[in-house]
């Protein structure tokens, strides 16, 4: 069985997922032995019929190497650029990972100028690209300001330059106000999303609408919809972008006898400026006058309240067990932030990775990782490239906590409801990849005394991932079976 490092206290990172050790940073290159040339087998016959007779004009892409001895078991069009999906998070988290310690916190911090009889000139709100901020974080730091006698502020600034505020490489692909394709912030809320629920008013009025958490000005409610007679629906629940503010608009109809309908998690136009506002609505009410905020780069002022986030180990645990596509792009970010790269773009985010992973001294083949996330087409690899990543880090001294993230079949994460036969589960820790019209799994295999690293993706699938994911699960029941 696969050996899991504990990770601790993720209760409130794994409710938003629902939705969706200290380690020394080595200064040599971890260089992977160059695997071995593929030898005709019957193993690597029968695992490229099982990959390659699933049928349907799809491009299918396999690399499976003998982690120990370099062995080539398949190699099935290894050297072609495919689009990895999620897969690419293994590259943010790598990266990550080896620029920083795995007990790294972010800290967001509260700093005021000097208080005098209750009031404040400045308050800054400074943020660290901190992705796992929730409005009860907001809400216990405007009450240690409170505990600090201040009951006025003239100014409230909200500083969020550490990263700049724009949509990652390839998220504009699709316009869908999906929790998945949230915003990236120097601070950040609930993920970049907000939540509705509608309840019915009288027949023929406007039904209520509730939207949370309190947002002010960052979140407006566009109802346009109406109470009727019945038991029947017909309402609609969406978020769009106008300009920084989130407008949740609601149309349609609710009947008079629901209860309620919530609109789940949808995402907000801007998540620093959202944050920023949920901030100053916390402040109000906690009793403190205060203005709109102004967004902008804060003073040197002295620090009055923190929030420390989970530890590096976890977040990227939640990263890549549960794909969480807003964590492994704001990952993608803290590599560059740790490298002294203030404010982080996604152009500087993209560079830093690479160079970080340049030590590895894995044969690219042309890759290019756009994103963090792998959300939509903006990455692409080769599978040779994937299991040269996942041999590098398993001898680099970041490693075992990196491995420790992955999903484990039939156990945990993205791969809980995968390989539940005696021949894979538990044997199985990787990283799963999907999209409309992609299917990737990449990591380790243990059989026995020996363990395979393999990548393995379909691109230009149709009608669900379904068949795609079966077939991978059974060539990988093929490699584990004696």
């Amino acid at each position: 069985m696969l050996q899991q490092i504990p990770v601790h206290s993720l209760s409130k990172l794994a409710l938003l997922c629902a939705l969706g050790l200290p380690v020394a940073v080595s200064a040599q290159p971890v260089v992977p032995t160059p695997a071995k040339a593929p030898a005709a087998s019957a193993l690597g016959e029968a695992l490229r019929s099982i990959l390659t007779g699933v049928g349907g004009k799809v491009t299918a892409v396999a690399t499976i190497v003998d982690l120990a001895t370099g062995e080539v078991v398949l190699d099935l069009d290894g050297k072609k650029l495919v689009h990895p999906a999620s897969v690419a998070k293994l590259f943010s988290t790598a990266a990550v990972m080896k620029t920083l310690p795995a007990d790294r916190a972010f800290v967001t911090d509260v700093r005021a100028s000097a208080i005098k009889n209750g009031e404040v000139a400045t308050l800054a709100l400074v943020g660290s690209g901190d992705p796992t901020m929730f409005a009860t974080d907001y809400a216990k730091l405007a009450a240690e300001v409170q505990k600090k006698g201040v009951t006025k502020i003239a100014k409230l600034v909200i500083d969020a330059t550490v990263f700049d505020d724009k949509l990652p490489k390839g998220f504009d692909e699709k316009q869908t106000d999906a929790a998945f394709r949230a915003p990236i912030g120097g601070l950040q809320c609930e993920a970049g999303t907000v939540h509705a629920a509608v309840k019915p008013g009288a027949v023929g009025e406007a039904p209520l609408v509730e939207v949370g958490p309190a947002a002010g000005d960052a979140v407006v409610v566009v109802n346009e919809a109406k109470t009727v007679a019945g038991k029947k629906d017909a309402l609609t629940i969406v978020t769009r972008p106008n300009g920084r503010v989130t407008e949740v608009v609601v149309q349609g109809t609710i009947a008079v006898a629901h209860k309620a309908i919530g609109s789940g998690r949808r995402r907000v136009a801007d998540g620093s400026f959202y944050a920023g506002w949920v901030f100053q609505q916390a402040l109000l009410k906690h009793g403190i006058a205060v203005p709109a905020p102004t967004f902008a780069k804060a003073p040197d002022l002295a620090v009055i309240a923190s929030r420390k986030s989970p530890p590096l180990q976890e977040i990227v645990s939640v990263t890549n067990k549960h794909s969480h596509n807003g964590y492994a792009e704001t990952m993608f970010r803290q590599t560059a932030a740790g490298q002294g790269q203030i404010p982080v773009t996604n152009e500087k985010a993209e560079a830093a990775v690479r160079k970080t992973l340049e030590t590895l001294q894995i044969r690219w083949n042309g890759s290019v990782l756009g994103n963090g996330s792998g959300l939509y087409h903006a990455d692409k690899v080769t599978t040779q490239t994937v299991v040269d990543l996942l041999r590098a880090m398993h001898k680099d001294p970041a490693g075992a906590n990196w491995r420790a993230t992955l999903p484990i079949a039939g156990v945990d994460g993205t791969l809980r409801g995968r390989m539940h036969d005696p021949q894979t589960q538990g044997k199985v820790q990787a990283k799963t990849g999907t999209l409309d019209d992609v299917v990737g799994l990449a990591g380790y295999a243990q059989a026995g005394e020996k363990t395979y690293v393999f990548a393995v993706f379909y691109n230009g699938i149709k009608g669900g991932p379904g068949a795609y994911r079966g077939a991978v699960d059974r060539m990988l029941k093929r490699l584990l079976t004696p």
